[in-house]
């Protein structure tokens, strides 16, 4: 029945189309009533540094990532150097009125009417004037949240410093757990990465599907050693594991702490503890898949759960 009101709809409005084009057509339909069939039934992720206050033309950047963000509809986003200054005024709690995030949400709330939770930690100090963190943004309800340090150095005046932000959600009746990460670097000699991501997968001792996503500041194309490392810790890659994706890259050239490392980077992640149906893993705020808005870029996944 879908070919043959496919067939009358081509022959109708494409009339010189070759057979082999006319079914090249046809596929292309059915993908898209596919897909708009499950609109709201897969999950979609979204986990970004982004260099909060230090990029030029930050508050242009700032409305292309909150535009996207409403567009997209992401269930969970995930933000590294989620930065506030350590001198803006306080909103509540440890929120301050300049919180990137914070602002951030305003911001979303121009261009669409869904209620966002939001959690935000701080890590440690950045530039020597900011309160650096993490943050989640999620539509879905928070269950619980946690922040805690993975790293043995636990003071905000030490940069090795690694505090992870957490949030609970059920989604379609599971429990899952997702954690926002920023990691020291693989060649860091007072942390060691392995013991840093099992504090964090046996942090809630439960048995839960455990999302981990952020910046690992591990390279999988010019260090696989490293990136080995972190997968014998059982976790599985979502980018591997994806039926449809990119390159990956979500470094281009040299940015802070990779200054005398040129090449193209994959150092940005989202793991689980458990093996899970990965549809999509793309590189986002690229250029290419919309204009740059850190020096980092995104990446988004989608999952069918």
């Amino acid at each position: 029945m879908f070919r043959a009101v496919s067939n009358f709809i081509l022959e109708q409005f494409y009339p010189s189309l070759d057979s082999k084009e006319k079914n090249n057509m046809i596929i292309k339909y059915k993908v898209i009533i596919k897909l708009e069939e499950r609109r709201g039934e897969v999950m979609k992720l979204l986990t970004i540094n982004v260099h909060a206050w230090i990029e030029e033309n930050q508050d242009e950047k700032m409305e292309i990532l909150a535009k996207v963000i409403a567009e997209n509809d992401y269930d969970v986003v995930a933000m590294q150097e989620v930065n506030q200054s350590m001198n803006s005024p306080v909103l509540f709690r440890a929120i301050r009125q300049d919180n990137y995030g914070w602002v951030l949400l305003d911001k979303i709330s121009k261009y669409t009417d869904r209620t966002y939770y939001y959690h935000w930690s701080n890590s440690h100090i950045g530039y020597d004037k900011y309160d650096e963190g993490l943050a989640i943004i999620t539509k879905h309800k928070l269950l619980d949240v946690d922040e805690f340090y993975c790293t043995r150095a636990q003071s905000v005046n030490t940069i090795t410093s690694r505090r992870i932000n957490s949030a609970t959600i059920e989604y379609k009746g599971q429990i899952m757990e997702f954690y926002t990460c920023h990691m020291n670097l693989p060649t860091n000699k007072e942390e060691k990465m392995s013991d840093n991501i099992q504090r964090i997968l046996k942090r809630s001792q439960t048995d839960n599907l455990k999302i981990l996503m952020g910046d690992f500041n591990t390279d999988a194309i010019n260090s696989p050693e490293d990136y080995k490392m972190i997968l014998s810790q059982g976790l599985y890659d979502t980018y591997t594991a994806a039926i449809e994706k990119d390159s990956g890259i979500t470094v281009g050239g040299n940015i802070d702490g990779w200054s005398k490392n040129k090449e193209d980077k994959r150092i940005d992640y989202i793991f689980s503890n458990k093996k899970i149906k990965v549809l999509s893993s793309k590189v986002i705020f690229n250029g290419k898949n919309h204009p740059v808005v850190s020096d980092h870029y995104g990446l988004e996944v989608i999952l069918d759960m």
